[in-house]
């Protein structure tokens, strides 16, 4: 039913705003409209209800009446805590910064489809209120609801950052590996940039199962080293559908986990270190295949992430292509290794409370260029709403 009053008043400027509910009978959606003026509490404008599917409110009645979602609601809050009590103690230490921009902690990515997703944890609540301050977060959905795969956001900043007079490949090797094209300094070539796949995930959960826990990962790449890949099963992981195809394309622990680990060793028919040595050849040839297929050319390759410190990887990669100088980024640009990630959604921040739209058709698949994240006002809100009327 809509309920609608399109009398006018005169209280000088008037702001429309639709508030949309959905209560706990989980019956559907209910929207209202406020016309908004600073001298009365607003004119109600109209309403609007959608009811729910049955099928939908049954699944809703179990989730509230059932535990399934409170250990995630409760590591929501605990991960925006030691996140606040971190930027405290940066704080503590003299260091001053007007906003904040979390990434969260990602617990699932399945992008493709009509029902893909991305979620993120990590309360920006807990962190506002720890620190006072501001908080841009939530980055990846909104390229989920324009089309894209909400995966990888950091190709603008690394073109922003790293372009030069040439082509230039970075490479990003975090648990997942991403890989991004950048063109020419001034050329009219888009940023290119998808996840190849595995980066260091695979790696480090062969390396807990094989030392029963004691090992995190493989310092240096040097167990990996000590062993030889095993070419007909590294094959047969090149194999894998996801390597196939064509970006766009994102990734996660979804598919390569511990479990593809537990998977692959209770098969193998060689020793500790060949499993390693084969995997850090997976990880690297399929970036290598991948920059073969769907990228342009480009002469060098810089590499950041906790990955550009195993030595294997990158002597596997450096083979794997040949032409391509591959060189740690962090001794080429200057910026730690693991802190790029960390700076790039800086970046995504401030662009986030200036309202630029962020262009990833070239990256995600998105179908137009979108504003990435959310804004929770701090105790400091007025201060950086004055910064942004500065900047803009």
């Amino acid at each position: 039913m809509v309920r609608t009053d399109t009398s006018t008043t005169d209280q000088g400027a008037l702001l429309r705003i639709l508030g949309m509910m959905s209560g706990t009978s989980a019956d559907g959606i209910d929207a209202a409209l406020l016309e908004f003026s600073a001298l009365s509490a607003g004119e109600f404008r109209g309403h609007w209800h959608s009811p729910y599917p049955p099928a939908l409110q049954e699944r809703l009645f179990r989730l509230q009446e059932g535990d399934a979602a409170r250990p995630l609601l409760a590591i929501d809050r605990e991960i925006g805590r030691l996140h606040g009590e971190f930027a405290q103690q940066i704080l503590a230490s003299g260091v001053q910064f007007d906003l904040l921009a979390l990434h969260g902690q990602t617990v699932a990515h399945q992008p493709d489809g009509p029902d893909g997703y991305t979620w993120q944890i990590g309360s920006a609540y807990e962190l506002a209120q720890a620190t006072g301050c501001s908080v841009a977060h939530d980055f990846r959905r909104a390229d989920l609801a324009a089309g894209g795969q909400g995966a990888p956001l950091v190709p603008p900043f690394h073109g922003a950052l790293l372009a030069t007079e040439r082509p230039l490949l970075v490479l990003n090797l975090g648990g997942m590996a991403n890989l991004t094209w950048i063109p020419a300094r001034g050329s009219e070539g888009r940023i290119r940039a998808f996840d190849t796949g595995p980066g260091n995930v695979l790696i480090d959960a062969a390396v807990q199962l094989l030392s029963d826990g004691k090992l995190r990962y493989d310092a240096d790449g040097a167990w990996a080293a000590q062993g030889r890949v095993q070419e007909n099963m590294l094959r047969e992981w090149l194999a894998l559908d996801y390597f196939q195809r064509p970006p766009p394309k994102s990734t996660g622990r979804e598919l390569f986990n511990a479990r593809w680990i537990e998977a692959q060793w209770s098969v193998w028919q060689s020793g500790k270190a060949d499993f390693l040595a084969s995997l850090c050849a997976l990880t690297a040839r399929s970036i290598a295949q991948a920059a073969q297929r769907w990228l342009p050319s480009a002469a060098r390759m810089l590499v950041f992430g906790g990955g550009a410190c195993n030595r294997t990887l990158l002597a596997n990669l450096q083979t794997a292509l040949p032409d391509v100088a591959v060189e740690m980024g962090e001794q080429a640009s200057g910026i730690p290794s693991a802190a790029m990630e960390a700076l790039a959604f800086a970046w995504l921040g401030g662009q986030c409370l200036l309202g630029r739209p962020i262009d990833l058709h070239g990256v995600t698949g998105q179908r137009e260029a979108v504003v990435l994240g959310s804004l929770y006002p701090g105790r400091n809100w007025s201060q950086v709403l004055h910064l942004r009327e500065q900047l803009c």
